[in-house]
């Protein structure tokens, strides 16, 4: 039983009937208060409460009742008297005069502790008693309404504001009928001359057959009218524009449908209105900013709205605006003018921003015969406008549906397909530019679709994107690439890196830091052998919380990276705060790199910006030998593109990956060789430098002590130098002290295992080091570092020879 089941079943119960039952519940709607009311309820209250008000209306109801019981035993225990003394008059009237006495007292108990307003009334409906609640509540002292005509505070609400004739007044009525009225509405004057709106009820007291008059309780009802009137508001109109919401369209929409057209070319208009590249604010600015700009393009429509017309706020940055038209041509005249008016320029945080708008417009009848068939066909319209370049309004015809369906179709197949097998990753391979040697894979989504074919990723991923389903596909992905490089790990192929796209929806919709660190513990890969690739609109979504989670992958030793750098909106003073791996140059500007030179120029400054960030940078979209060489002499760290391989299957990946195949790099001058010296006692641990720096395509020297490196570096051109802390006869520390003042412009590096902290320190605080490596070492994070360490020594020399470039070192890291 709900709770109205309840309350009807004790109204019909005569030993429950008289009992009082507030209701308590999370339901706001008004209608759902005026019922509970309306069927006997005598109070309403919403969750959340407030324990001192729910406290205070029970007291108050056990107070009421618990007078009326008294009142009811009273009148019965009288009766009893009246009837066994019939005889005694005397003792009757002594009897009725104690009673009396006694009701006065009550009265007067009453009166004096309840919080609920209370008075009484003699036969003829004047005040003889009232409680301090109800004299505050009116406004009055309570001698001012004491031997008041009770009907002359109540107020009936007529439409000219008059009260109650006195003859009509219900109080009046119920004592001359002996009547009780129950948990009435009604609008009772204040001292002030104001209405205040109350719930009363009004309980006739008899001695024997002879009416002694009343007791009026009042509920001040007034905070419950405002609250219902917000509800009302809330429930109709959109809080921040005023505007009415999609409850309000549906219905004056529907009275618009109903009403008859005179005009013979007249037509009822629906547009669907939404600004082009609204979600770049919100992105940018953040929420707040995106908020203003609704607020300023909502006053800037409502300047074309008529009277009759209804301008909508739906979700979003979605309007509509519902207009009767004299014609229908007249509805495009009107599209055009709110484009004009939506793409004036606007001031948002101290920047000038200009906002496309497309337009979807339906007609009634010829686009729909009810209100959501015309929304839903004005909204299709506008997705057409849009997709033909934003800026425009499109009208309505059929063959929209079909594509809409087609969508719909193709996104619970999707939807589908991630469970059902259908997906597959192809790789594409990675190169270094030094060495032509691959050093990673991308890992690219494709969709082997049973009645379609290969469905290619700019059909689906858009849709992925928009419906959600890029979160389980995401994931998907992730499993599938960190699994899929372990195997070739096992199987005994070179350690390579795989990159994995991340979307935006992701990171608002998924903890990725959890997901990431139980794919790696699932599949077993080193987290240095993963990086997520990350477009602009994703770290600069929420550029603080980013920068906390870039530092949290950083700790997890999993690389990242900035895919197609440049076409976003990212902060210069962001991104030198990002723990980010690798830049990503947009193959946008790849293409004709060698022929353009605004794209020269741009590609030019990223890979300037990425090195001076300590960060690699990986050209995408690489087809050709000339961009290959432009690339390589601008000192581009990484390739990937159609040159040297398109995207392969796992298996033909894994056979590329096991024949060695290189990409041919020429020999050229414009690129230094760059030579790395290894400084180590322990011969073991040269041979394992040895060969991990050699896939590099580094000239590797090797030194056993001090003194032998030295002697080297005389004889040879060096422009990295690692040593091993602690060294018998000339410990690192001294070794990279005297390298500093020989060879300044060597980059030095010091391996250090951690009982050598006391080495690293001297060393540290000395300035000999660029960086310090902690043993055992991680060799992805190592050969990382060393990279590092080529590309300041490289735009340090350009410095010195006057090439307009600079380069600040982060200080001294620690790399494990």
């Amino acid at each position: 039983m709900d709770g109205y089941a309840v309350l009807h079943a004790l109204r019909e119960n005569p030993v429950t009937r008289d009992i009082p039952v507030l209701f308590l519940t999370a339901r706001g709607d008004p209608g759902d208060e005026e019922y509970g009311l309306s069927i006997g309820a005598v109070d309403y209250l919403v969750k959340p409460i407030q324990p001192a008000v729910v406290l205070a209306r029970v007291r108050n109801q056990l107070d009421v009742k618990r007078a009326r019981d008294l009142l009811r035993d009273h009148n019965a225990w009288l009766e009893a008297e009246v009837s066994r003394r019939v005889a005694d008059n005397r003792r009757l009237e002594d009897a009725s005069r104690e009673a009396q006495a006694r009701l006065n007292h009550l009265r007067e108990l009453i009166l004096s502790t309840a919080d609920e307003g209370i008075y009484g009334t003699d036969a003829d409906g004047v005040i003889n008693f009232v409680n301090p609640a109800a004299a505050e509540m009116l406004g009055y002292r309570r001698d001012e309404l004491i031997a008041y005509p009770a009907h002359a505070i109540f107020h009936h609400a007529r439409a000219d504001g008059s009260p109650y004739p006195e003859a009509e007044c219900p109080l009046v009525t119920s004592l001359a009928g002996g009547l009780t009225l129950r948990d009435q509405e009604e609008t009772f004057w204040c001292k002030d001359g104001s209405a205040l709106p109350v719930a009363y009820s009004s309980v006739p007291i008899f001695e024997a057959d002879r009416l002694l008059g009343a007791v009026v309780s009042l509920r001040d009802i007034s905070e419950r009218k405002r609250y219902l009137a917000q509800l009302e508001r809330q429930s109709n109109f959109d809080d921040l524009t005023g505007l009415p919401n999609r409850n309000l369209l549906n219905d004056r929409l529907a009275h618009a449908i109903a009403q008859p057209r005179h005009a013979p070319d007249g037509a009822l208009a629906v547009l669907a209105i939404e600004p082009d590249r609204f979600q770049n604010v919100n992105e940018t600015l953040g929420r707040e900013a995106g908020d203003r700009v609704i607020a300023e393009l909502a006053e800037r429509l409502v300047a074309h709205v008529q009277p009759a017309d209804t301008l909508a706020r739906l979700e979003g940055d979605e309007f509509v605006l519902v207009a009767d038209m004299g014609r229908a041509e007249l509805a495009s005249d009107l599209a055009q003018a709110i484009i004009a008016a939506m793409t004036r320029p606007m001031l948002v945080d101290g920047r000038e921003l200009t906002l496309g708008v497309s337009i979807g417009i339906a007609f009634f009848p010829k686009d729909g015969g009810h209100a959501e068939e015309l929304l839903r066909h004005a909204v299709s319209a506008m997705h057409k406008a849009r997709a033909e370049g934003g800026g425009r309004s499109h009208l309505y015809s059929t063959d929209m549906d079909s594509r809409a369906l087609e969508r719909l179709e193709l996104e619970g197949e999707l939807r589908r397909a991630i469970g059902n097998g259908e997906l597959l990753l192809h790789y594409q391979p990675q190169l270094s530019l030094r060495t032509g040697r691959i050093v990673g894979a991308e890992a690219l989504v494709r969709w082997r679709h049973p009645t379609r074919g290969l469905v290619p990723p700019a059909a689906f991923i858009p849709l992925a994107e928009d419906t959600g389903l890029i979160m389980p596909l995401g994931e998907w992905v992730l499993r599938q690439a960190c699994a899929q490089n372990q195997a070739w790990q096992d199987a005994g192929l070179a350690r390579i890196r795989v990159a994995v796209n991340l979307s935006a929806r992701q990171f608002e919709g998924q903890d990725m830091l959890a997901l990431v660190t139980a794919v790696l513990q699932e599949s077993g890969l080193n987290p240095a052998c993963l990086e997520l690739e990350l477009t602009e609109s994703a770290v600069m979504k929420d550029a603080e919380a980013f920068i906390r989670t870039t530092q949290q992958f950083k700790a997890l030793s999993v690389l990242l990276s900035i895919d197609d750098f440049g076409t976003g909106f990212s902060s210069l003073s962001y991104l030198r705060r990002f723990a980010m791996n690798h830049l990503k140059i947009d193959q946008s500007f790849i293409h004709d790199i060698n022929r353009d030179p605004d794209n020269a120029v741009i590609a030019q400054a990223v890979i300037s910006l990425a090195h001076n960030l300590r960060m690699s940078v990986i050209a995408e979209g690489v087809e050709s030998e000339a961009q290959l060489a432009f690339l390589r002499a601008r000192g581009c760290d990484e390739m990937q593109g159609h040159l040297f391989s398109r995207p392969l299957p796992a298996a033909e990946f894994a056979a590329l990956l096991g024949s060695g195949r290189a990409l041919e790099l020429p020999a050229d001058p414009a690129v230094p060789t760059r030579t790395l010296l290894l400084v180590d006692d322990e011969a073991d641990t040269l041979s394992s430098l040895q060969r991990l720096f050699r896939r590099e395509g580094y000239r590797v020297l090797t030194a056993g002590s001090g003194t032998e490196a030295l002697d080297l570096l005389a004889t040879h051109t060096v422009q990295v130098i690692i040593s091993d802390a602690c060294m018998p006869v000339m410990d690192g520390s001294e070794l990279l002290g005297k390298v500093r003042v020989l060879y300044p412009n060597t980059v030095r590096m010091m391996l250090s295992g951690y009982t050598d902290l006391q080495a690293v320190t001297r060393a540290v605080n000395s300035g000999e080091l660029y960086q310090f490596i902690i043993k055992p070492w991680d060799d992805v994070k190592l050969v990382e570092a060393v990279r590092a360490g080529f590309r300041y020594h490289e735009s340090r020399r350009a410095a010195t020879h006057g090439v307009a470039q600079q380069f600040v070192p982060d200080g001294i890291q620690a790399v494990p």
